[in-house]
């Protein structure tokens, strides 16, 4: 009764978990299966889609062991040790320590088989070569993440990867970390510098449950989503970490976008 119990609760964190980072939007699909893939990601780079995540064992991760999970999250390799396009943001769950990686395994192993093979990726020009992985991640994978991380700093960065919308990106596709959440240019939806709003906690707090900013204004796109489905579940606690670890970085100096 106890294993089980124990079992339910970590399946109930996973599912927080997944839904806080907004997993589902990238792997959902057009025809609004939820986990079994097909979602377009778009980027300067071509345009990526989301794999099948549903248990199903010859076209999800039904025939995936809970090593293969992890390398996948935090590693980004495949099954096979092939690497995964960093559209995927691996470089970010590099940080996710290992009680949140086996909540969400166990989150992912209750999800109902959906037989939907992948869509592949339309890259363009030379991008589309897997020999530029190699010297990609050899530049922007780092495999130790800061153990002093605080809460907020965790969870921003780790689980809600704040900085793979908000912080800029160079001419690979590497984020520009001297620059963390000093805005995004790139399509199809730039992202304000949000070292720039001057924002206090309660603003913070606020924001990340309803999607009011203090001047009143309701956020729209794709953050409306995130916070709708993610922050918003998060306790006030946290949301007011997140909201400390931002205010904690150096000014990028640049104006939030209108």
């Amino acid at each position: 009764m106890a294993g089980a119990l124990a079992e339910d609760a970590s399946v109930e964190r996973g599912a927080a978990l997944a839904a806080a980072a907004r997993c589902g939007a990238c792997h959902g699909s057009p025809d609004g299966t939820a986990w079994s893939g097909g979602y377009a990601i778009e980027t300067r780079f071509g345009t990526f889609y989301g794999p099948n995540l549903t248990s199903d064992p010859k076209t999800g991760i039904g025939g995936w062991t809970a090593v293969d999970f992890a390398t996948a999250l935090r590693d980004g390799r495949d099954p096979a040790g092939r690497a995964y396009w960093p559209a995927f943001p691996y470089p970010s769950f590099t940080s996710l320590n290992d009680a949140d990686v086996a909540d969400l395994w166990a989150f992912f192993q209750t999800l109902s088989a959906v037989e939907r093979e992948d869509t592949a990726h339309a890259l363009r020009g030379l991008w589309g070569w897997r020999g530029w992985l190699g010297p990609w991640r050899a530049m922007n994978l780092d495999r130790t993440p800061s153990p002093s991380m605080d809460r907020g700093e965790y969870l921003g960065t780790a689980v809600l990867h704040c900085g793979e919308c908000h912080t800029p990106r160079g001419p690979t596709g590497g984020l520009r970390h001297r620059r963390e959440l000093g805005g995004n240019d790139d399509p199809p939806a730039p992202a304000p510098d949000l070292t720039a709003l001057g924002w206090d906690l309660d603003d913070w707090a606020s924001f990340l449950e309803d999607g009011l900013t203090p001047d009143d204004d309701l956020v729209g796109g794709e953050m409306r989503a995130l916070i709708r489905q993610g922050t918003r579940t998060l306790s006030d606690a946290d949301r007011r970490a997140i909201g400390a670890w931002v205010n904690g970085l150096p000014p990028v100096g640049r104006p939030p976008r209108k």
